[in-house]
């Protein structure tokens, strides 16, 4: 049977005879033996004792937990059960982590936009008014893809009469169809306006334009040509929430 010195064993193990130690003053490994000479000697059950012991730190294991398992005689089931446990919270800490990263890839999206100081130094703000803003499109976007329905179903049925000549009553009804669009994309634009507001990409100032600019202004999904009422310049102004 082979001895070792705690030296042989820290540079076997690649670990430092510190670590060695102080698993010894915690009772969880003691040598074989002290010689004549006073040095500590290990043998090969200590050596698997050992690999063990690191093995389940790497894991994530107490050592409380660690001495728990050398000292129970049903040592295999107490690790089977503490594995489950450490799985399940590992998950827990694996999905923190996910919202975490969820939430810096949010703020780095966020802070790569012009906005105002004040609301660059309130990190939950700006994450908040990320997410408001994101439920604020989906909900417009849900609404026009409902209008835009309406509008070739009351396209199809005009052109429907005019093919077939319909009398006065149904050209009525596509009148009054027409209308009901017209008030529909008003109802839709002003409730949207009502919660937007729009960043100047000049000074940075936060404002809400009025209804009319708003409404006539030339603009792309995230941005609208608008004059800035503190710089007076017209630009195409960053869409944020109110």
């Amino acid at each position: 049977m082979s001895e070792y010195t705690i030296g042989d064993l820290a540079k076997k193990l690649n670990i430092t005879t510190r670590t060695i130690r102080y698993y010894d003053q915690k009772g969880l490994v003691k040598p074989s033996r002290v010689s004549e000479s006073g040095y500590r000697l290990y043998s090969d059950e200590q050596v698997k004792q050992l690999k063990l012991i690191i093995f389940l730190k790497e894991l994530g294991f107490s050592l409380k937990d660690i001495q728990k398992i050398l000292e129970d005689k049903n040592g295999d089931k107490l690790i089977d059960l503490l594995l489950e446990d450490q799985l399940k919270r590992n998950k827990a800490e694996t999905q923190k982590l996910e919202e975490q990263n969820k939430k810096i890839i949010q703020l780095q999206k966020v802070l790569s936009k012009p906005n105002n100081i004040a609301e660059v130094t309130d990190i939950t703000k700006i994450m908040n008014n990320e997410t408001r803003y994101k439920e604020v499109t989906r909900s417009m976007w849900k609404l026009s893809a409902v209008e835009i329905t309406v509008e070739l179903v009351g396209m199809a049925f005009i052109a429907y009469c005019i093919i077939n000549k319909m009398n006065t009553a149904a050209y009525i009804s596509v009148a009054i169809l027409v209308v009901s669009l017209i008030a529909m994309s008003f109802v839709l634009l002003k409730n949207y306006y009502q919660k937007v507001a729009y960043i100047c990409p000049n000074c940075d100032y936060k404002f809400v334009p009025e209804l009319k600019s708003f409404m006539f202004a030339a603009h792309t999904p995230h941005t609208r040509k608008l004059r800035c009422p503190n710089c007076h310049k017209k630009s195409y102004c960053l869409e944020t929430v109110r």
